[in-house]
């Protein structure tokens, strides 16, 4: 048991969850951790330290996390269901499929489980039964699991288009230097050639060599630049059409920014809004 008697179990539990949900996950895990000393066998404080790893963008301690509590607990769904997101994180697409079909026949109605399981068929070509999944997600949990706004490629590029025309004159000019490319998803080899993986949910990827990282010996054996926008990924994303949109904007001019080499913290003070 966790402390000294049920009810400061519950409250310290309690404590976790609020951490959570104030987006404090730093503050939730160091609790779960300080618990778990105490109670190295409660499957909830496994499951709670999971979710704050995968809060922090740590998939991988995530899934140790998850696991111990699914394997502390095997019949409860939540568990199963939140592994599979790790495990999907992690680009262990089949592992994931697999804990969230789990989930789904404990039960039917985990939203999680429903979510995963239809980001596993869209990373598998069956868009008809991933639609239909995020349909029924969205239908479980509206707010955690808003519905794909769908476009064309041909809106999608249309709206690439307008937002390279929101750049600035300059960055209009360095645009036309690198490769816009649409892709549906990330591929594996991409997500793959990294260590850890990346994350397959990512929105778009500069591909190349930055500008400022450039020499004149290496200049004719570099692939060309690119920046890859997710056209699927970016449409869950949104909530709407017009979110959609600014999204994919934001991540053109993000993208851009990496190109022109620039860090995370730099892109702040560009004009690329």
């Amino acid at each position: 048991m966790i402390g000294h008697s049920g009810e400061d179990d519950d409250r310290l539990v309690e404590e976790i969850y609020d951490a959570l949900d104030a987006g404090e996950p730093e503050r939730a895990l160091a609790s779960a951790r300080i618990a778990l000393h105490e109670a190295p066998d409660d499957p909830i404080l496994h499951f709670l330290a999971g979710i704050a790893l995968s809060d922090l963008g740590q998939p991988e301690d995530a899934v140790s996390a998850l696991a111990r509590s699914v394997e502390l607990d095997p019949d409860d769904a939540e568990f199963r269901a939140h592994l599979a997101r790790a495990l999907y994180a992690t680009c262990a697409f089949d592992r994931a499929g697999e804990e969230a079909r789990r989930a789904l026949s404990l039960d039917a109605d985990a939203a999680d489980a429903v979510f995963v399981a239809a980001m596993v068929d869209e990373r598998a070509g069956r868009l008809a039964e991933a639609d239909a999944g995020f349909a029924r997600a969205a239908a479980l949990d509206a707010e955690r699991f808003p519905k794909p706004v769908r476009l064309t490629r041909a809106a999608f590029e249309g709206v690439i288009d307008r937002a390279a025309a929101m750049l600035p004159r300059e960055f209009q000019e360095r645009l036309a230097e690198v490769a816009v490319v649409v892709e549906d998803l990330p591929p594996d080899g991409i997500l793959l050639d990294e260590s850890p993986p990346l994350d397959p949910e990512l929105l778009g990827l500069f591909v190349g060599t930055a500008i400022n990282e450039r020499t004149f010996a290496a200049s004719g054996i570099e692939s060309p630049p690119r920046i890859l926008l997710f056209q699927r990924n970016l449409e869950r994303f949104a909530r709407d059409e017009g979110e959609l949109r600014r999204e994919i904007a934001r991540t053109l001019h993000h993208e851009l920014a990496h190109f022109l080499g620039f860090a995370e913290d730099e892109m702040a003070d560009l004009d690329l809004d």
